[in-house]
């Protein structure tokens, strides 16, 4: 079987659904000796391969904005070319020209756009809503992170759901050898709060700050670190902060790598997850992997990756937020419990298991 693969998530700097794909096609080489992949996408993807029947195919075309444009013209030449069977898209969105001959494979990770689309970044809410239904309608076959996002579909796209596989994501993998050899390099406060993710509406940035500052934290010399991408329309809110009583005690760190995340996560009192949404929520299983209690949000995917393995909080509520962080700052045996369930509750992700019943949807779709 030839599969293509839309690899642009590893063409630019890594973030969710960057991570995924590089995760699971790292133990797709590992497992699958039989089928041949070709990696296909606008620029340089960054991505090494050492799996004899793996092929990538680079275009000349760097800028991010001009990705999709690109997909959409080339894919379908590419694809018809080199006489794919199955052309998988990890992103959403599948070429509106591919062949009607190829079978195609659809992973949608989350429907923000119709959600909440004024927490999107304007160019990627017009690609949304511009191909996410057509290529819905299109799939042979869709894949989700989550039950959640699949009954999301179902009701939003009325998509049947005997054609959406919710495959539970892995956990992204951190060496931590290397990260505690960071730890002495990096600046941390001895006690913080941890939020993950990309600075955006969506995450709930603003009541975070709000219930950190009714926790009275100066009294206690706790800090809060913020570590992600600069993320999109929270210019209000950086010029705020600035201003803030706290603003000392607040630390925007920006994109970190892995290796520095996990001295993030490794010394934190807990990480703070209160999203108003996520088809998934990496930061929730790398938070538990690495010892670290969670409190997260009691909506959308987050209790179904929790598990019992969690605080759970209406993220719409700043008191009940602040509560639980009170809590868990006092709470020492409950720290302790959080943290024994977020060991056993990790183990219930791998991506070995996404990558075989990935394969397994490959071979259903081509075989039907």
């Amino acid at each position: 079987m030839k599969i293509g693969v839309d690899a642009r998530p590893l063409t630019y700097r890594l973030t969710g659904i960057g991570v995924y794909l590089e995760h699971i096609l790292d133990t797709l080489q590992r497992i699958d000796q039989i089928n041949n992949y070709y990696l296909i996408s606008n620029g340089p993807i960054n991505y090494n391969l050492n799996n004899t029947k793996w092929v990538k195919i680079e275009g000349k075309c760097k800028k991010k904005l001009l990705s999709t444009f690109w997909m959409q013209c080339r894919a379908p030449v590419l694809a018809s070319k080199l006489t794919i069977d199955l052309f998988w898209s990890p992103r959403h969105h599948l070429p509106v020209l591919l062949s009607p001959k190829i079978k195609t494979v659809l992973t949608v990770h989350d429907i923000v756009h119709r959600l909440f689309p004024n927490t999107m970044a304007l160019p990627n809410l017009l690609v949304e809503r511009l191909l996410m239904r057509w290529s819905l309608l299109r799939a042979d076959c869709i894949i989700t992170d989550s039950r959640s996002t699949a009954d999301d579909i179902h009701k939003l796209y009325r998509v049947d759901l005997n054609r959406i596989n919710t495959i539970h994501l892995g956990i992204p993998l951190l060496s931590r050898s290397v990260a505690h050899n960071s730890i002495a390099k990096t600046a941390l406060p001895e006690k913080f709060f941890l939020f993950v993710g990309t600075l955006d509406p969506r995450k709930n940035f603003e009541r975070i700050l709000k219930a950190f500052e009714l926790i009275k934290p100066e009294r206690h010399g706790i800090h809060l670190v913020i570590a992600g991408g600069k993320g999109w329309k929270n210019k209000a809110f950086l010029k705020m902060l600035k201003r803030h009583s706290l603003y000392n005690s607040v630390h925007i760190t920006g994109y970190v790598d892995h290796d520095q995340l996990l001295s993030y996560y490794t010394n934190a009192i807990c990480l703070l997850f209160p999203s108003l949404y996520e088809g998934f929520g990496f930061p929730i299983l790398e938070a538990m992997s690495c010892g670290t209690p969670v409190i997260t949000s009691n909506i959308s995917s987050m209790p179904e990756v929790a598990g019992d393995a969690a605080l759970f909080v209406d993220p719409y509520n700043v008191n009940a937020l602040a509560e639980v962080m009170s809590e868990i700052v006092t709470n020492e045996k409950l720290r302790e419990r959080l943290i024994e369930k977020g060991f056993k509750r990790m183990k219930k992700f791998s991506w070995e298991r996404c990558a075989a019943d990935t394969i397994r949807v490959f071979e259903k779709v081509v075989s039907n």
